[in-house]
């Protein structure tokens, strides 16, 4: 009698233009509430499961629902009759969310005990800025540790330091003011309706505000604002067509954390297609610049054993994190929480635990770099059908969840950077475009190759 959920959505979707991205702002709610008010509600083996699952519906809808669709910017006309609005909701969004940190942040004294992330980076800073060797063993720890940290990870708080402001201010300050901005921009750019493009506005706001609500402690004792802002200009940047964009926020990425690393090869494959080979080595040639001039020429080149010394520390930390048992429950608590695979290695691979963290590092590596090649075959079988720009925003989205899915060990605090990096996904849904406008002013591969 009845008829199965995924049959029932198609069939629904396919009889109307709104179908699919209705499904795709469905599979967004789902994905905010299991990572926010329902983290963990169905145990920690089902929730990761349909978290995650919630996460590919939405890439899988919203590339249903941008077939033949391509990114026509909105006239000026109409940016400036929303200015106001798109001003305002940037505004209101940030107040919200101040409102919610301001006392988390003042009430939460900072303990290495509880997280070391903040004392780490002050390590950094104070040393940078004395002229010392930044990355050379921490001793001023409860336990030794070589700095696994990379520069873009503390360089944005050296200005903090000498004037006494919490780097938690300046994190929050670059995702609300940079972050947000660069949401407010591409969102202004697009061509939507009022009521559509008002609800966009309000998005990331409401979307931070939920997670903080739900755990008031995912940003209490950490920087992740900043790199969460630094995925928010990534993605403004793919659809802002400017290869300076596009290089600067991929060396603010691959400079703040590895992993973003798997999905660039795909990206840049996306640029020489719809972009051309010109555009394309520009960002190639802003990336490697901004590589070499702020990592491996300070850094790396003074001792390249570095990078080694710091997967080592992060192999030991996983360890460390998978024996940090829960008084209550006897388990790992960072590891079953609700937002990853690692519970399932944990629980059922029939081997010591550190071959269990080797199974779970491996698998992260091949499901990485699968999505990837699953993505690449995408485009080859259907990269006519789509604007390069859609793709890559929805491919690095797929990306992120799987990567994050994945993971040794999965902080709640880490994987927000998918969770909110979803809205830039939601905010291509409902456009006006028309469908055959759109077909004309896509970018064409070269026959032959697709």
């Amino acid at each position: 009698m009845g008829i199965p959920v995924a049959s029932f959505f198609a069939s629904r979707a396919g009889r109307s233009p709104l179908g699919w991205p209705l499904v795709a702002v469905l599979a967004y709610a789902a994905e905010l509430l299991l990572f926010s008010r329902f983290r963990n509600s169905l145990g920690p083996h089902l929730s990761p499961l349909l978290f995650f699952g919630s996460g590919v519906l939405l890439c899988v809808a919203a590339l249903l629902a941008l077939r033949n669709q391509s990114f026509v910017p909105a006239s000026a006309a109409q940016v400036m009759g929303r200015l106001g609005w798109g001003v305002a909701a940037w505004l209101a969004g940030g107040l919200l969310v101040l409102r919610k940190m301001v006392p988390i942040v003042l009430g939460s004294a900072l303990d290495v005990r509880v997280s070391d992330v903040i004392p780490i980076v002050q390590t950094y800073v104070d040393r940078f800025r004395s002229g010392e060797v930044v990355y050379r063993y921490l001793t001023n720890l409860p336990y030794p540790l070589f700095p696994n940290h990379l520069p873009l990870q503390w360089l944005p708080y050296v200005p903090a330091q000498p004037l006494g402001v919490d780097f938690r201010w300046v994190s929050l300050a670059l995702l609300l003011v940079l972050g947000f901005g660069a949401y407010q921009y591409t969102l202004l750019r697009q061509r939507t309706g009022g009521l559509s493009f008002a609800l966009k506005a309000l998005l990331p706001a409401f979307a931070l505000w939920l997670i903080i609500k739900s755990d008031s402690f995912i940003f209490a004792q950490v920087l992740e604002p900043t790199i969460i802002c630094y995925y928010f200009l990534l993605a403004a940047s793919v659809l802002s067509g400017s290869a300076w964009a596009q290089g600067g926020a991929l060396v603010l990425c691959l400079l703040s954390r590895y992993s973003v690393v798997f999905w660039v090869p795909f990206f840049l494959l996306l640029l020489w297609r719809g972009a051309g080979l010109r555009h394309t080595l520009l960002v190639v040639a802003i990336m490697l610049a901004g590589i070499v001039g702020i990592y491996v020429v300070p850094f790396l080149s003074k001792d390249p054993t570095i990078f080694m010394h710091a997967l080592a520390e992060y192999r030991a930390a996983t360890l460390g994190e998978w024996t940090h048992l829960d008084a209550n429950s006897g388990l790992p608590m960072h590891i079953f929480n609700g937002l990853s695979a690692a519970p399932w290695f944990y629980s059922y691979v029939p081997l010591a635990l550190d071959a269990k963290i080797t199974w779970v590092q491996r698998t992260h590596v091949l499901a990485s770099a699968g999505v990837v090649a699953l993505l690449t075959g995408f485009y080859w079988r259907f990269g006519r059908r789509y604007d390069y720009r859609h793709l890559a925003l929805v491919g690095l989205k797929l990306y992120l969840a799987t990567f994050y899915f994945f993971i040794q060990i999965p902080y709640a605090y880490l994987i927000s950077v998918s969770v909110l990096l979803s809205v830039f996904v939601v905010a291509l849904l409902f456009g006006t475009s028309e469908t055959t406008a759109a077909e004309a002013t896509l970018p064409t591969p070269p026959a032959g190759r697709i």
